[in-house]
C-alpha cells in the first residue's frame, strides 16, 4: 500500500468520525452537540475535528498543495461559522427569528454526509 493511499484512507476515517458525532436531525441539535464540547474546552472542540488537524498536517507535507489548502480553508470557515452561531445563539441570545427558524429545519441526510464526498475528492486531486 502506498503512503498516498494510506493518507487518503486515514482522512476518510477522520471525516467519517466527524460526520457520525455531529449527526443530528436539525442544525440546532448539531450546534447543541458542538456547544457541549465547546463548554468543556474550545481545544476539545478542535480535537473533535480530526480531519481538520489531519488536513493541516497534509498541507505542510504536501508543500502547500492548492487542493489541500482549499480543504483547510473550507474546513476553517465551517468551524468558525459554527462557533459564531454557537456564540450568537447560546451565549448572546441574539439570533433573529428567521435564523432560529432556519436552525430548526430538518437537515437532509446529504447535507450531513456532504463532507464525506467533497473533501476526499479534493484530497484525491491533491494526492493522485
Amino acid at each position: 500500500m502506498t503512503i498516498e493511499l494510506l493518507l487518503f484512507i486515514l482522512f476518510i476515517a477522520a471525516e467519517l468520525f466527524e460526520m457520525l458525532w455531529q449527526k443530528s436531525q436539525t442544525l440546532l441539535q448539531m450546534l447543541e452537540k458542538i456547544y457541549s464540547y465547546y463548554q468543556r474546552s474550545p481545544y476539545l472542540l478542535y480535537l473533535m475535528h480530526p480531519s481538520y488537524i489531519f488536513s493541516l498536517y497534509l498541507l505542510f507535507i504536501s508543500d502547500f498543495s492548492l487542493w489541500i489548502a482549499a480543504i483547510v480553508a473550507i474546513k476553517s470557515l465551517d468551524i468558525v461559522f459554527k462557533i459564531l452561531l454557537i456564540h450568537k445563539h447560546f451565549v448572546q441570545h441574539e439570533l433573529s427569528e428567521e435564523m432560529e427558524l432556519i436552525l430548526a429545519q430538518r437537515l437532509h441526510p446529504f447535507i450531513l454526509s456532504a463532507g464525506l464526498f467533497f473533501y476526499p475528492f479534493l484530497l484525491f486531486q491533491a494526492l493522485f
